[in-house]
């Protein structure tokens, strides 16, 4: 199954290429694998040839914008493009992409599979602070790419129409339970997106507790340059170990046009 690469204002899924060097529309299995909607020999989040659907859509207010199924929405003036998101608030955005995302406060908005959103910015898509959440496995000591919910190709993607700063909080965990040690790591990242290139300022792995097993295991962080970029989260195990993980991600996000 081929990764994603991107997903534009639109809705449309491009994929990573088999050189893995750049992107392809791929196939109607690509498209379907990941429960996305193949039309007019696309693929899209939503399927841009059907009437807006609403089914399951929860609107408690008057004034909001609902394009997607399954979400709850209270407050006025918020625009949803996703699914299976529930806003609090008003003048939040939950763009294509963000699906199972929740929004709270004002001019809140959230562009990443399963975002925990919170703003109260007087001027939209200026400011906010989330929470992300990356899961994985790994069975060897290859450094190896956690994904947002586990999904793969589901990453924390940046927005190229905005120069932005990012302070990352992370805490990771890695629990092998065959041998019922764990490892924990917390620390601190941060990125930039400016002259069209994001940079990694910095990294601070602040406190590392784990039992003696997991001496091996380990995370980093990365800037990778594609379309658009990402910031690349990995882990590495042992050999002969299985390890579950979970990174979580706290950011704090500036940004202008």
């Amino acid at each position: 199954m081929r990764k994603v690469s991107s997903v534009d204002k639109n809705g449309k899924v491009l994929f990573v290429n088999d050189k893995g060097t750049g992107t392809t529309i791929g196939t109607k299995d690509d498209c379907l694998a990941y429960g996305y909607n193949y039309t007019g020999a696309a693929c899209y989040i939503q399927n841009n040839n059907k009437s807006i659907q609403t089914k399951g859509n929860t609107n408690l207010d008057k004034g909001n914008k609902i394009r997607g199924v399954n979400n709850n929405v209270l407050g006025k003036g918020n625009w949803v493009q996703a699914k299976n998101v529930s806003v609090i608030g008003n003048t939040n955005k939950a763009y294509y992409g963000s699906d199972n995302s929740t929004l709270i406060g004002r001019n809140a908005y959230a562009e990443n599979y399963g975002e925990l959103a919170y703003s109260c910015a007087v001027t939209p898509d200026r400011a906010k602070f989330s929470f992300l959440q990356f899961d994985g496995v790994t069975t060897n000591d290859t450094p190896t790419e956690l994904f947002l919910g586990g999904i793969d190709g589901f990453r924390f993607f940046i927005n190229e129409n905005y120069e932005s700063g990012y302070a990352i909080d992370y805490t990771a965990v890695g629990i092998n339970p065959s041998s019922n040690d764990i490892f924990t790591s917390y620390g601190h990242a941060t990125y930039k997106y400016t002259n069209n290139t994001l940079t990694e300022v910095g990294h601070e792995k602040s406190t590392t507790i784990r039992d003696s097993s997991a001496n091996h295991y380990d995370i980093d962080f990365s800037p990778i340059v594609n379309t658009p970029d990402y910031i690349e989260v990995k882990v590495k195990g042992d050999t002969g170990h299985t390890v579950y993980w979970t990174v979580d991600f706290k950011v704090t996000e500036v940004r202008y046009a």
